[in-house]
This record gives structure tokens, sequence and C-alpha cells, in this order.
């Protein structure tokens, strides 16, 4: 971090929903077993809300510009097992503010996953059929504009300018937290999807006196549309932080699609057994739709050579342990 600066994320409002930093250890077994030996995880999953999470960290900023902004009521969208949504229902539970979650889906026959927690939680949630993100947006937007109409202030989840915050602080956690515990570190490892979180990342990285270099691993996009994201979303955090940092993301980040095999959400035979084989060596557990193809990604870059053995490296969890419980036709044969 450099001297003397008022880091550009730390005067923004925001709310509290959990004591940080989250867990950093060593996973030692599930490293030899992919001869990563250095290998360490920082527990995004391990969170006191809603079973944690990455979106945590984003809601802290994004709820807090609704309380600044006195809204009363939230709305986020997202599939039926979106996490951004089980999330913003448990934070908004937590905040005492009603919350809307349009999902571009059917009603499901069954409530399961983060489609149970939500129900647990108090959400209401619109189901607006098989539609876009795209029509998604075009939705949300009318629903907020109805409960404007009908003398609601409501506030929609998602700017990614102001979210990815969350992981521009926990870039600086990260390698303070390293430092604490005498790692240096020569990579870090962390999904790429809608490219809120992994931008942020690299926003505080970017602030950070570390020669440390950020994979990005996509889930969801294939590298052109990633890397267009990515470009997107720093142009957002640099308008609201009005901080263009000196040192510029492609200067140590590199991006992967290597692992994206068929599409956003669509299992590979190589991401499940990852699955298992975190678990039944570290006891550690994923999902099959974000963390699993990350984990996957790390362990390609370590066969390609990116990583060397004795790298010291760490791997971003970022949670999703509702939707594991709706992926059970996926994980058992």
């Amino acid at each position: 971090m450099k001297e003397g600066i008022n880091l550009p994320f730390e005067n923004f409002n925001r709310v509290h929903l959990h004591p940080f930093p989250t867990p950093l250890h060593e996973i030692p077994r599930f490293g030899q077993s992919i001869d990563v030996p250095n290998l360490y995880i920082k527990r995004d999953d391990h969170m006191l809300l809603g079973l944690g999470g990455n979106k945590i960290r984003n809601l802290e900023y994004w709820l807090g510009e609704a309380v600044q902004q006195h809204a009363d009521i939230v709305i986020a969208a997202g599939g039926l097992q979106s996490n951004q949504c089980r999330l913003t229902a448990a934070a908004c539970a937590k905040l005492g503010l009603p919350c809307v979650l349009v999902h571009n889906d059917n009603p499901p026959d069954l409530l399961e996953g983060n489609m149970l927690l939500n129900h647990l939680l108090g959400a209401r949630s619109i189901f607006i059929g098989k539609k876009s993100e795209e029509e998604r947006a075009t939705k949300t937007k009318l629903i907020e504009e109805q409960l404007r109409n009908e003398g609601h202030n409501p506030y929609v989840i998602g700017e990614p300018g102001l979210g990815a915050l969350g992981y521009a602080q926990a870039a600086e956690e990260l390698i303070l937290q390293s430092q604490q515990m005498g790692i240096s570190l020569d990579h870090i490892v962390i999904v790429g999807a809608m490219c809120i979180t992994s931008t942020g990342l690299l926003y505080g990285i970017s602030l950070q006196n570390t020669p440390v270099q950020v994979h990005v691993i996509s889930v969801e996009y294939p590298l052109q549309t990633m890397l267009t994201k990515t470009a997107e979303v720093w142009q957002a955090i640099i308008k609201r932080t009005h901080w263009e940092p000196g040192k510029q993301y492609r200067d140590f980040a590199q991006f992967h699609d290597m692992c994206l095999g068929q599409g956003y959400g669509i299992p590979s035979r190589a991401a499940i057994e990852t699955i298992k084989l975190l678990a039944q060596t570290e006891g550690i557990f994923i999902e099959q739709v974000y963390s699993a193809k990350t984990f996957l990604g790390l362990i390609e870059l370590r066969k390609q050579g990116i990583i060397q053995k004795e790298d010291k490296v760490c791997i971003f969890h970022t949670g999703g342990y509702g939707a594991l419980f709706a992926q059970g036709p996926i994980l058992v044969e």
C-alpha cells in the first residue's frame, strides 16, 4: 500500500455485515495433490451472514448507499440459484429492509438450494420467465419504477463501480494478512464472472506495493468478453473513486478462459472431480458453477507451468454453499 495516501474506498458509506478479515490458511493436502505445495486459501465463504460469500463485501457498499439514500425496499436480480439474491435477502433481513428478488426463470417445482433460503429469509420472489440478462435488467427497471409510483424509495443492487470496492478492500486485507504470516505471495487466483469481484481485487492490488500476479479464471464469458467487462468495471470504479491508480491491472493480471468448457453453469467432468478432490483432501466444499472451475483453473495454471512448484499461491473461495444443495443430480453419479 502506498504510504500517506487516503485509500479511495475508505470514505464511502458502508454497512458492516461481517467482522473482517476472513481467514487465510494453508491447504497442504490439496496443494500436494495438484503439485502446488505452497497453497493458501482465502475463505470468503467463511462469513457469519447467509452462509457467506463474496457478495457480502459488495453488499456492504451497495447497502451503505441504500441506507444513505433512505431506501425502504431493496431489489436484486439473478437466476434461481443466484448467490447475489440469497445474500441480498440475508443482508436485508439483518438490516430490516424488505427485499424483492427478480428471477429470469420460471417458478421452480421444488424450493431447494438458494431458493429455499430466499423463502426462509422472507424475500419476495418475482419470476419473469426464461429471459436474457438484458431483458431481466429491463424488467427490473420497470419493477423499480412501479415501486416508486406506489410511494416507495427502492434501491437496485448491482452498480459495478461501487460494489467492486468491497474487493478493493479485500486486496488490502489479503496483502496485510499474508505479510503478518510471513508469506510473500507470487500468485492470486480468483473467479471471473460479471467481473465486479475480480476487477475490484485488481483495483485494490494496484494500490499495493507488491509484485504479486493475479489470475482471473472465467466461468461465464469467453476471454474477449471478460476483458471488455473488466475494462468497463475498472472505469466504473475510477468514476466512483475519482482515483486512477498509477499501476494498471494489465501490468500484473492474466485472464484465462481455458476452464469455461461448454459455458456458464454447464458442468465439466474435470470440474466435478475438482469438487470431490478438495472435499476429500481438505473437507472444504465448493459448488460447480463458480468455484469448481476457478479451482480447476489453478490446476491448469500449474500444468501449463504458469505457476511454478515453488511459488506461493492464494486462491479465493468466494462461497456458493446454498447453490451446492441444488446440484445433487450433477454431482452424484
